[in-house]
């Protein structure tokens, strides 16, 4: 079993992930989060290790990233944050805070 450096979050609302590579860029839906990375539903190909800069909307912010693909699921794709200003970072923490509040209510609700 892998240990997680936090817990991940599952989107409870439909939130689309924009990425971009080269000449490449596609929105994606968010599966689940956490403060290392993300993952999403596509059908969409990529390889393991492609590297996306990317943007995540939540309301009137949005944090963007630099991450790498990491693994290739069922259902999609999942990649790690390799960088983001102190800002996004802040923006980010943020989003997953809201995120962890609505799972929890969805649990006890």
């Amino acid at each position: 079993m892998v240990s997680r450096r936090a817990a991940r979050v599952r989107a409870q609302a439909t939130i689309d992930v924009g990425f971009v590579s080269g000449n490449d860029k596609f929105t994606a839906p968010l599966l689940d989060f956490s403060p290392f990375g993300l993952s999403v539903k596509t059908s969409r190909e990529v390889k393991t290790g492609t590297i996306f800069k990317l943007g995540v909307r939540s309301g009137n912010d949005c944090f963007r990233a630099a991450a790498i693909v990491r693994a290739l699921i069922p259902s999609g794709f999942a990649v790690e944050f390799l960088s983001m200003n102190p800002t996004d970072r802040e923006l980010m923490r943020r989003h997953y805070g809201r995120m962890q509040m609505a799972a929890r209510a969805a649990k006890t609700g």
